[in-house]
This record gives structure tokens, sequence and C-alpha cells, in this order.
């Protein structure tokens, strides 16, 4: 490595592949960054490299060849195809979790039944491989109710029900295409919101709070989704409730170490708050997500490297006390398309261009779908959010979707 300039490889595509890389990219030890496959947005910051997530033997030939220092795996599929083992069994740095390990993240039916057997207060809900079983289900369930594929498969994976006629028209829908382990949960009223843990599989430190906004329109209408925007950090969660979430993580982390499968790396527990100092657990998440990366990454000030590799290496309890961050605020909204191939206008325009994460598209024109996610930050919450509102409001294409109310109350 050039002047012992570690260089690492990302693996994952989209938004949050491409804000880790820049992150990454900025501390002072750090070479060459390599995101794989990347999209085909150029960055000054790190390389494409034309290997798919779930190819590991590219992937490995690619990390010897290039010297690779570390290798941080950042995407669903890349989790799937069990990477971290494979990388380990060949003795490379990787910080991320086994494929064991982060099932319950991966896989929302068994990362329900998770939750239930470390008695996380989590909301009523089901797991069903046959239709018939599922609909005698409905039959005693509260409305609304949410049901979804047990792995991520597209945006219509999952939709809000709040009649019975609509919820077995969804499940006819999920089964007929060859669905198994359909899970079927009472609707969670309340303000949604992840809070982020780094992990050597042993201890955890929270060093991030984000507000959630899911449904694709404003005042929470339409389809519901990964994520559509966020703030950070988010003022809503007290201290008690992370206290209670980080319980949550700890049971989380015992349970999984007496499998043999210690959870490395970052773990997001997503919540719905129903009251003052009280809360629902929804959801692992096995690493940040599109829309909210930049928004987090943006309030970190640690060495990443430094802090993944003492995980990776057992000395992180030892090390770390907290993950340090800095006091601004950030704001993000996703953007996307209605109609495909527009050119977008305005970019141009944006003076912090650095805080444009695409998913999909060349940076230039759009496709259908998730499009780019735009982040801003400022000293203030209310700041950053009329930031982000100035610069997507000189953004423009035939199809512009974004939601228009985050952080309005």
């Amino acid at each position: 490595m050039e002047n012992n300039k570690k260089n690492i490889l990302v693996i994952g595509k989209g938004a949050v592949a491409s804000a880790f890389a820049k992150k990454i990219a900025k501390v002072d030890s750090v070479g060459n960054v390599y995101v794989a496959p990347g999209n085909s947005v150029k960055s000054e910051y790190y390389t494409n490299v034309d290997i798919r997530e779930d190819d590991l033997t590219g992937l490995l030939k690619f990390a010897l060849e290039n010297d690779i220092y570390l290798t941080v795996p950042v995407s669903f599929e890349a989790l799937k195809s069990d990477v971290v083992s494979f990388f380990m069994d060949n003795d490379q740095n990787v910080f991320g979790p086994t494929k064991g390990a982060c099932n319950i993240a991966l896989n929302k039916a068994i990362g329900k039944k998770f939750l239930y057997k470390i008695h996380a207060q989590t909301s009523k809900f089901g797991t069903f491989d046959k239709q018939n079983v599922a609909q005698d289900w409905l039959k005693t369930a509260t409305f609304p109710v949410v049901i979804r594929s047990s792995e991520k498969s597209s945006q219509g994976d999952r939709l809000v029900c709040p009649t019975i006629s609509l919820a077995e028209q969804f499940l006819d829908n999920l089964f007929s295409r060859g669905e198994t382990g359909v899970l079927i949960e009472e609707y969670t009223y309340g303000h949604n919101f992840t809070v982020y843990f780094m992990t050597d599989g042993y201890s955890a430190i929270p060093f991030a709070t984000v507000g959630n906004y899911k449904f694709m329109e404003d005042g929470d209408g339409g389809l519901l989704t990964e994520g559509v925007g966020c703030y950070s950090p988010d003022y809503k969660v007290s201290q008690v409730i992370i206290s209670r979430v980080e319980n949550v993580v700890r049971n989380t982390l015992v349970s999984l170490d007496k499998k043999g499968e210690p959870y490395v790396g970052i773990l997001g527990v997503d919540c719905t708050l129903t009251g003052e100092d009280k809360f629902f657990v929804n959801e692992f998440k096995p690493f940040m997500q599109d829309f909210d990366a930049t928004a987090v990454l943006n309030l970190i000030e640690e060495n990443f490297v430094d802090v993944f590799v003492a995980c990776i290496q057992g000395l992180f309890a030892d090390e770390y006390e907290e993950i340090k961050s800095n006091e601004i605020y950030s704001v993000s909204a996703l953007v996307s398309a209605r109609q495909s191939g527009k050119q977008i206008k305005g970019l141009d325009l944006i003076d912090d261009i650095e805080n444009v994460d695409f998913i999909t598209g060349d940076g230039k024109s759009t496709i259908q779908g998730e499009n780019f996610v735009l982040t801003r930050c400022a000293s203030t919450l209310s700041r950053a959010k009329n930031r982000l509102y100035e610069d997507l409001s000189e953004i423009y294409f035939d199809g512009i979707k974004y939601r228009k109310d985050i952080c309005q109350n």
C-alpha cells in the first residue's frame, strides 16, 4: 500500500454504499476506496468496480489483487450471500455480521420470532406458508394490519391493510407469486425511529438516533416503504428509551452468541414510539439505510476504519466507551421519479453536491422509482430542514416525487 495507506472495499450499491465510501475516503490513513458494484455515477472519492455483490470468488480475487486492508459489506444482497464468512475463512479483515447472525435482520419473519423469543415488546404477529391459514389469522386480528414478504423483494412487498378484504387481496397477490413465510402484524400507531449500534458481538454502543418517514405521501399516506426521509438525531427519543433499546440489543447479542453466531457490525433497531418512554420494536436493520446513511454519517466524528478493526480484533470494548459525534442536525429526503428517462435539472445549483447520494441512474437522468437522497446539515433542525427544501426547490424533472412535510411538526 502506497505510503502505508489502507485500501478499502465497500460491497454494495446505491445511496448507502456511496455515503459510506465518501465518509471512509476522508480518513487520513485510507488510500483507495473501491465500491462493488457501485452505480453509474462517478465520484472523486471512490472507484466503482463491476463485480456483483454475491460474486464471492470475484470479490475475494479483487481484494487480494488490490491489497485491500478492510472489506465492509453494506447491502442486503452482500450479507445474504454470506460474504463475511467467506472472507473470514480466507483470512481477510471484514466488518459485518455473518449470514447466520444477521438472519434476524435479513428475514423479517425470523426477526419477529426472535423478538418474541427475547421478550421484546413487539406487535401481535403471525408468519404463514399457507394462504388459508393466514386468512384464518386475520379473522381475529385488530385492523389495520401490515402484510409483507419475509425478505426484501420490491417496493410493493408490503401493504398496510385497513380492512380484511384488502388484506385477503394482498395475501392472494403474495402467495400467487410463490411467497413463503409471509409476515402479518398488527399496525402500531406512533412515531417511527431507529437506534443504531456499533457492536463486536459482545458489547454494543448506541451512536445515532433517526426519526423515520416511511409512507410515500405527505401526512403518512400512500404506500408503506423502508423509508423516504429522516432527521437525526431524533429529539423525540429520550435517554430512557435509548437505554431500554440497549437492553434489547444486549439480549439479542447474548442469544446470538449462545447459538455460536456473534453479531459483529452495525445493528439498527427499528421502533415505534407509542407514548412517553414507551415503544414497540418492529424489526432489525443490518446496516444503515439508503434514506438515512448520510444523515447519520455526517454526525459521526470517529475514524471508522479504526473502530471497525477494533471490533474485528476484539478490542472494541477496551478502546471505546462512546462513538464521538458532533452537535449538528441532519435532514434527508428521498427523491423518486414517476416517469423514466427524464433529465434532472438543477443539481448544478446545489452548493454541497457531496450530500447527494444516487440509488439508481447515472446522475443525469432519472428512471422510475427511487433515484437519489439529498441531505442537509445545520446547527439546528429547523435550519437543516429549510436548507433541504431550498435545495429541493432548485431540482426539477417531470414526475419528481418527494415528501414535503419532513420535520414540519
